[in-house]
């Protein structure tokens, strides 16, 4: 990926394209697989750089995992067989990683310690440590960031725990660690999130049920080995959804996507918007509602949002903010305080990069306000989060000049042929 992107606008475009397998239902496969004792096929999986590093955290831990052909082949031992790592694990990138598999490490019988690039060591991890030393975990952290160090304790025997983060991580962190206890375990969510490891459980025959805000899983049970597809990801779909509204005279069909109800709340807010937006084929593959997503050009209004649909896209809120930037009016988007703990402080990063591009706004810690107007273009830096990065790519579609955008290299940790995907449809774009 390069280290820059320079893009002078897009044609009209009319295409059906493909996009790579869902990067948070891939983690969790990677991971889950490696628990069972038989071996398992990942159809489709998400070869990113966050991703890879699942792989080789979980080949650590003892599980063999080869790929060909794109798919992947996963051995594991058992959950209660994993294994000393020889040496630190390195988690790069991907918070959704260090955090799920802090529920893991911290149940084992060795001491282990995990750490991340310089961007994810700035992010808290006292969310999931909180609850692990509630359980009686013992971890050392780094002022409440990574690296983490996992040392052997006696946890209690179940967990009963209170989510009142709207946060899939920390759910799903707090469900890997109750496999390895004793006692049935509960977990209630404050606000409901996306449901992606708790599917995956069930498709896998764990024995575990939901009602409501309430989760209850057993500890100490087996896995049913069964091969895992993994859909296209909605959040990376997110970019091309929201380029076929803004480019004039311009139609999409996205194929076989999660359509996971938790995952597409930026469907639910663009329609409300005025999107030509409809979904076809609906089905289920391997516990998660598919569809194929087809999209028109559309006028957009302004929106004005808070509340429980802001966690249903909190990974597509930066391509919210240019779709809203475009809108003839004010939007406005409060409870948006999960950004400023992202890659970047998305708030203030996206906000640098609007009105660098000629788009006013106001912003506080929780909320963003976006008068709508015309993108002029500029130099953006992205200061290395992707998702920022992919959002102002897709500005640049409709600006009057070309978008510069610094720093574009962590696009590979989520949509590794992002570029391409770009020039296909028909956008010129530059590397440097």
């Amino acid at each position: 990926m390069p280290n820059n992107l320079i893009i002078n606008g897009c044609q009209s475009f009319d295409f059906d394209i493909s996009i790579p397998g869902d990067k948070s239902i891939t983690h969790r496969a990677i991971i889950l697989a490696s628990m069972c004792k038989k071996s398992i096929q990942i159809v489709n999986p998400l070869l990113s750089d966050d991703c890879v590093r699942t792989i080789e955290i979980m080949q650590s831990l003892g599980s063999r995992i080869t790929e060909d052909s794109g798919c992947l082949s996963v051995t594991g031992n058992g959950y209660e067989n994993f294994t000393k790592p020889k040496k630190q694990l390195y988690a790069g990138n991907s918070g959704t990683l260090i955090r799920l598999i802090s529920g893991i490490l911290s149940m084992q019988n060795f001491e282990s310690e995990i750490t991340g690039d310089s961007s994810l060591n700035e992010r808290p991890m006292m969310r999931i440590c909180d609850p692990l030393y509630e359980l009686g975990c013992k971890i050392q952290s780094t002022d409440g960031k990574p690296p983490l160090h996992f040392i052997p304790s006696n946890p209690k025997p179940e967990i009963n725990f209170i989510n009142k983060i709207a946060s899939a991580q920390v759910k799903s962190c707090m469900l890997l660690a109750s496999i390895f206890l004793k006692g049935d375990s509960k977990i209630t969510e404050v606000i409901r999130t996306r449901d992606h490891t708790e599917r995956l459980l069930e498709y896998l025959g764990y024995p575990i049920s939901i009602n409501e805000n309430e989760i209850l899983i057993k500890g100490s049970k087996n896995f049913e080995a069964k091969d895992i597809s993994i859909p296209g990801d909605f959040s990376s779909a997110a970019f091309f959804i929201v380029a076929t509204l803004l480019n004039k005279e311009s139609k999409l069909i996205l194929r076989d996507i999660n359509v996971n109800k938790y995952r597409i709340g930026l469907l639910d807010t663009l329609i409300s918007m005025g999107a030509k937006i409809t979904l076809d084929n609906l089905n289920e593959k391997c516990n998660e509602d598919v569809a194929d997503i087809i999209v028109s050009s559309s006028n957009l209004k302004p929106l004005n949002i808070s509340g429980e649909v802001v966690s249903t896209m909190i990974d597509e809120l930066p391509i919210l903010f240019i779709a809203c930037a475009t809108c003839d009016g004010v939007s406005e988007i409060n409870d948006i305080d999960e950004l400023v703990h992202k890659e970047t402080n998305r708030i203030k990063t996206m906000v640098r990069g609007l009105n660098e591009i000629g788009i006013r706004t106001e912003s506080s810690d929780s909320h963003i306000k976006i008068y709508g107007g015309e993108i002029s273009g500029g130099i953006v830096d992205s200061f290395g989060d992707h998702r920022v990065a992919m959002s102002f790519a897709i500005a640049a579609f409709i600006s009057k000049k070309p978008i510069t955008i610094l720093n574009t290299n962590n696009i590979r940790t989520s949509f590794p042929d992002f570029v391409d995907k770009l020039i296909m449809i028909g956008a010129e774009v530059y590397e440097s």
